[in-house]
């Protein structure tokens, strides 16, 4: 007689850069167990390779790229599997203050933070189409959380020559397009080398303004307050990314 079949419940979210409605079922003891030997390694690319497949196997809505997603799509999918698998509270643990008159603020301290209240902060959110020069200008993406794990492995390289090339790279990979006046030119039609030979022949000023698109990447954020028991110590912190959501 075979064995019975669990149900799992489904929840609705919403992807943060397109707002579509999807279908997650919480992650299993076979998720829970790739992204446990993801976290027992230190390599980047090797991480976000866990959490593609995690967020792929927990997606129930049928369609859905998750290569395609950008870093604050995935880690915000991420994140609600976390909350809807193991709950909703974590304890995030401050380091105390050195130099600090007060002995209590001197202590570790631990402060409970309900996940349900990380948003994605879309603040700093730059325009996806930048003018190079009076002509030419480009249209940008954000890359993906893969994407942005490969150039991580890379720039970590102690050369500096290896570090320029892992940024060019990167950057490249956010064009979705270049236009010159009517003619517009796809980056999927363009080899790798050409591009980056593209980027290499831009200005400072004119690799700067790419730049400023990348930097207002939204990113998951959430803003505490710690304070002090034993004094007036009071501080407002905001904490970024989900690797500092999953410590």
């Amino acid at each position: 007689m075979p064995l019975p079949k669990i149900e799992f419940i489904t929840y609705d979210v919403n992807v943060p850069s397109t707002k579509e409605q999807i279908k997650i079922r919480p992650f299993l003891v076979k998720e829970q167990k790739i992204l446990l030997t993801a976290l027992a390694g230190e390599d980047s690319l090797e991480m976000s390779n866990a959490m593609i497949q995690v967020v792929n196997n927990c997606i129930v809505t049928p369609g859905v790229d998750v290569n395609k997603l950008t870093v604050f799509d995935l880690e915000y999918l991420m994140l609600q599997l976390r909350i809807v698998s193991v709950g909703e509270n974590t304890k995030l643990a401050f380091y105390g203050i050195p130099d600090a008159e007060c002995e209590e603020c001197r202590k570790e301290r631990v402060v409970d933070v309900n996940l349900k209240k990380v948003q994605v902060d879309f603040s700093q959110e730059k325009e996806t189409k930048v003018e190079i020069t009076d002509s030419i200008g480009a249209i940008l993406k954000y890359p993906s959380h893969k994407m942005l794990a490969q150039y991580n492995n890379e720039s970590d390289a102690e050369s500096a020559e290896k570090q320029a090339n892992a940024d060019i790279k990167l950057m490249w990979s956010c064009i979705e397009s270049v236009y010159d006046g009517e003619n517009v030119t796809s980056t999927k039609d363009i080899s790798l080398q050409e591009g980056i030979e593209f980027i290499e022949s831009l200005s400072t000023s004119q690799y700067d303004k790419l730049q400023e698109f990348i930097d207002g990447m939204p990113k998951l954020s959430h803003k505490i307050t710690l304070k002090c028991s034993s004094c007036d110590y009071k501080e407002s912190t905001t904490i970024e990314g989900l690797k500092s959501f999953l410590a």
